[in-house]
């Protein structure tokens, strides 16, 4: 089953995440900062590191390396809107030495092989076909470095309603926390580690007031619900009875894993 249903991962999403990521230019994945700071931790970094950061969105998790870890900092994004509003997040930080943000596909990186000494993505995957882009990590890695991701996680076995909900609406490919770790495996990491929990609304609200502003913030609700393709794929009946009906099925996890010696 889980063969299968990887098989069928597209390598494009559909258009609308990237349409709120668009309109809202905010930072946005499962946990906030707060898993932010759980998956570093987790990656045992350490100052002068070339880090990779996949699917960068605005920027903060980049900064947030560059300036408390000392890292050297590559962050990839393939859309645009997400490439400024990182680049302005930089250069407001002063941190464009230690900063690099570029545009790009995680499916095919512009790096050669055994660039990074980390590699991080933050919902990433879960919009990708997660087996290529777990490859290509693998491939731009060194030999001892670390592999760390936050994916959407389906905490127990989903109805078939929920996966044809994430997968036909919303482009988004989740899996459960055994079945993440084997798409690591798979692609040739080892020593996987992980840490699965439950949404916390509280957690992302905060985070978001922390990270984006109160200011920011509302304006990229305000953004969302003025978009009538958002609002056709998020405010409808199906959608609203959805998200009360299978919010116990559904977390994110945390995933970190070594390329061997």
């Amino acid at each position: 089953m889980l063969q299968e249903s990887r098989s069928r991962q597209p390598e494009r999403a559909s258009a609308i995440p990237f349409a709120i990521w668009e309109k809202g230019g905010t930072t946005e994945h499962l946990g906030g900062i707060y898993a932010t700071e759980r998956l570093l931790a987790m990656c045992h970094l350490g100052p002068g590191q070339t880090v990779l950061v996949l699917g960068c969105g605005t920027g903060y998790t980049a900064c947030h390396l560059a300036q408390h870890v000392q890292a050297h900092v590559v962050a990839v994004d393939i859309s645009p809107r997400s490439v400024a509003e990182a680049r302005k997040r930089v250069a407001g930080a002063g941190l464009g030495e230690r900063v690099v943000v570029i545009q790009g596909d995680a499916h095919r990186l512009a790096a050669p092989d055994c660039a990074y000494d980390t590699l991080i993505a933050e919902s990433v995957l879960a919009f990708c076909n997660a087996d290529t882009v777990a490859t290509e990590a693998w491939r731009v890695l060194r030999p001892g470095s670390v592999l760390g991701i936050n994916e959407l996680t389906l905490l127990k076995p989903p109805p078939a309603e929920l996966l044809a909900l994430l997968r036909g609406t919303l482009g988004l490919w989740p899996f459960q926390e055994q079945e993440w770790r084997a798409i690591l495996t798979d692609a040739g990491f080892v020593d996987v580690v992980t840490d699965v929990r439950p949404v916390s609304l509280r957690e992302q609200f905060v985070s978001h007031i922390r990270v984006d502003g109160v200011r920011k913030y509302l304006s990229a609700v305000v953004g969302g619900v003025s978009d009538a393709g958002i609002r056709r794929a998020f405010f409808t009946r199906d959608m609203l009875r959805a998200a009360r009906q299978f919010r116990p099925y559904v977390g994110y996890g945390l995933y970190a894993g070594q390329k061997a010696r």
